[in-house]
């Protein structure tokens, strides 16, 4: 089995961390706007992508250390799989950590997703320092196109 693991440091405050984890809104600032449902535990969110599908998920946890999510619909890689946001308190700062658990190989699609999740980890860090994430479809953009 594969994870994806990442990690970021911020100054934001715990409340706008846990915010943006754990509500419909905070989660359409930086992953994508096509997110629906509901992010209590036992709920299920939706998280779609335009014409290119998206995820359903069914949260498993949620408070206020952070939230875990198992994929109950989308891609065959990611059915099974869950999702992972702790948030670790510092003197100075809270740490993100995330992961991706439970992929049966690290395959290019596998690939793909690592790097897709660095940039929406990123998207979630400007959202929470800055106001403004950059979700779909506005998301920073890793393929190549026109070839």
């Amino acid at each position: 089995m594969a994870n994806i693991c990442l990690t970021f440091g911020t100054k934001a405050s715990h409340d706008k961390l846990i915010d943006a984890l754990t509500t419909v809104k905070g989660l359409a600032a930086w992953w994508t706007e096509g997110t629906s449902g509901e992010a209590a535990k036992g709920g299920e969110v939706a998280f779609r992508f335009g014409d290119n599908g998206g995820f359903d998920m069914r949260v498993d946890e949620c408070d206020e250390n952070g939230v875990l999510w198992e994929v109950v619909g989308g891609p065959e890689e990611w059915v099974g799989t869950q999702i992972e946001f702790k948030i670790i308190q510092e003197d100075k700062h809270n740490q993100v950590m995330f992961r991706h658990i439970g992929w049966a190989d690290e395959g290019p699609f596998f690939h793909h997703c690592s790097m897709k999740w660095a940039t929406f980890m990123l998207s979630l860090k400007d959202y929470v320092e800055m106001g403004s994430g950059r979700p779909f479809p506005n998301d920073l953009k890793i393929e190549a196109t026109g070839m």
